[in-house]
């Protein structure tokens, strides 16, 4: 039996204590640490996507999570998903997606998806992902994108609680359109999910079924 040890590649200084907390809660003497390069959120964003310069920083640092030891590579931004499946093929050890979970469970729910994000360059992998999760159970999904960059503003001018607002009203609204889940395409957006107990359509969010897939994995390797 080994502490197993995960390196969380991240492209924010968000939150972290709540990721710690829920993976040492369910795996025994788990060892979590992190690689955060806030540059490459900006730079996806300018350049309209993942650059080569990117693909190739993000590469470099799965390489230096392998070379501490880590036993497993978790990629914890969506708008970097698909640099993951690239990266992912640079090193010996496993590379995790924390929204691959939700997107299978979007595609079984349903078709029709509503998709809402604060940040642009997040919608499109997230509805690749999910249409690419779809098409292995025979789907076509219909992935309606709703881009709230208010709520962004909101947060980057230091009101989160406008941030937070806007995301509610928003998501009310999709509950009466008929959709088969909402999906939060950030996992920052597990914060409103307390606030979001009278909405009836099933609402995903990658945190708990990502993080809980990367438990499961991580006492695993414990197991050898």
């Amino acid at each position: 039996m080994k502490n197993p040890h995960v390196c969380i590649l991240q492209t924010s200084f968000a939150k972290r204590e709540d990721t710690v907390a829920f993976l040492k809660e369910k795996v025994p003497g788990v060892r979590v640490e992190f690689i955060t390069d806030s540059t490459i959120l900006a730079d996806v964003r300018k350049n309209g996507g993942p650059t080569q310069a990117i693909v190739d920083r993000m590469t470099l640092y799965a390489k230096a999570a392998e070379i501490s030891g880590a036993d497993l590579i978790v990629n914890s931004c969506s708008t970097v998903g698909e640099v993951a499946d690239v990266y992912a093929k640079a090193v010996n050890i496993p590379v995790m997606k924390v929204d691959l979970p939700m997107a299978k469970e979007a595609a079984s729910l349903g078709t029709k998806i509503a998709l809402i994000a604060t940040v642009e360059t997040t919608l499109g992998p997230s509805q690749r992902l999910i249409e690419k999760e779809g098409a292995k159970l025979g789907k076509t999904m219909e992935c309606t994108q709703f881009l709230q960059t208010a709520a962004w503003d909101a947060l980057c001018a230091g009101d989160p609680a406008e941030h937070n607002r806007i995301l509610l009203s928003n998501i009310r609204k999709l509950d009466e359109m008929g959709f088969d889940a909402i999906v939060m395409a950030q996992v920052s957006m597990r914060a409103l999910l307390p606030e979001l107990t009278d909405v009836k359509t099933p609402i995903l969010c990658s945190f708990y079924s990502g993080y809980g897939a990367i438990a499961d994995k991580l006492n695993e390797i414990a197991q050898g």
